[in-house]
């Protein structure tokens, strides 16, 4: 089954839940991205200090350590049910919604005829 989410409403319930589930790595890695551009202005002042090298292992710490956590989590498999008719589109498609998440998704089918179903079923090559 193929499931097409709807662009123009932006990110899904899902997708909203998966970036909060590794966000704990998101902000490990962007500190970790300070500490090297702290490092590259220190280049040009001298060089680096012992508190911009430690600056920068704490940092490199922190995504190893939150790499590990987010790995250790058990995956979200969405268990999608339907739930309503979607209102957007005039084959009948469906909106499926998760049982643990709650998140929406709309499941355009090629079977009901509709267009975004047929291009966004797998070909075989």
């Amino acid at each position: 089954m193929t499931i097409d989410h709807d662009a123009a409403m932006g990110p899904a319930a899902a997708d909203l839940a998966a970036i909060e589930q590794e966000w704990p790595l998101i902000a490990a890695d962007l500190d970790l991205l300070d500490a090297e551009i702290a490092m590259l202005y220190a280049a040009d002042d001298g060089g680096p200090t012992a508190l911009d090298w430690r600056r920068l292992r704490r940092a490199e710490s922190r995504v190893t350590r939150a790499a590990a956590e987010v790995a250790a989590r058990p995956a979200h498999v969405c268990n999608l049910i339907e739930v309503r008719l979607t209102t957007d589109c005039r084959y009948g498609c469906k909106i499926l919604a998760c049982r643990v998440c709650g998140g929406e998704q709309v499941s355009h089918r090629a079977v009901y005829g509709c267009p975004a179903g047929q291009n966004a079923t797998p070909r075989v090559a």
